[in-house]
């Protein structure tokens, strides 16, 4: 695997977002007279994007299936209380900024890929990496279909001005890999994120336990 064109997932990549997500989550459900879930319960929820982490806590599969005015009320009050909590709730997993930092020395072109809404996603990454020089940093807008569909890959590639089955996607979980493939591109896969660790190594992409495994894989994959 050589690429120098790497696209990063964020929540559960390079952030550990779910304190912030598992508070303002059930802030929005307490609003609501709704129960709420614990963070472990919440961990689970997260990946598909805010429409779907909210059909997950009221117990639906997907969005689709929620009943149209209780899902509306629950994004509204989610997308309301969420710009505030992921503030104090949002971390870089260690070494990840040195990581970032040393692949951008050595040419690396990095770019984030959330299935979260882009008007926290983008304040996110400027905010907690300032220095690092992400481009594109794309959530969720609805001008591209969310991951797995591979549509914002190929517009993060022809944006660089090279071909989708240059780039790798660095994530956390199998909507990742599933993007990845569908895509046509390398694939690295995490596992201090919030999806099953077994189903991870089940893929068979390359796997990194811990982010100095993260860091030498990638260099290498810029030196090859």
């Amino acid at each position: 695997m050589k690429s120098r064109h790497l696209v990063f997932d964020l929540d559960g990549t390079l952030v550990d977002s779910l304190p912030g997500i598992a508070d303002g989550l059930n802030r929005a459900l307490a609003s609501l007279g709704l129960p709420t879930h614990s963070p472990d319960a919440v961990r689970g929820m997260i990946g598909r994007g805010a429409r779907n982490l909210c059909a997950s806590a009221l117990g639906y599969a997907d969005a689709a299936d929620v009943p149209q005015e209780l899902m509306e009320a629950l994004h509204t009050a989610f997308r309301r209380e969420y710009p505030a909590t992921w503030r104090k709730g949002t971390f870089i997993y260690r070494g990840i900024t040195e990581m970032l930092t040393r692949l951008v020395s050595v040419g690396a072109h990095l770019a984030v890929l959330s299935n979260k809404p882009h008007d926290v996603t983008l304040p996110m990454v400027q905010e907690l990496f300032r220095p690092i020089p992400f481009s594109p940093i794309l959530g969720y807008t609805g001008n591209f279909p969310r991951k797995p569909a591979p549509d914002a890959l190929h517009h993060i590639a022809q944006s660089w001005g090279v071909k989708t089955s240059d780039l790798t996607l660095v994530g956390d979980s199998l909507y990742d890999a599933q993007t990845a493939a569908n895509a046509g591109c390398h694939c690295i896969l995490v596992t201090w994120g919030y999806a099953n660790i077994q189903e991870i190594h089940n893929w068979g992409a390359p796997t990194c336990g811990t982010v100095e495994e993260l860091r030498r894989l990638t260099l290498a994959s810029l030196m090859a």
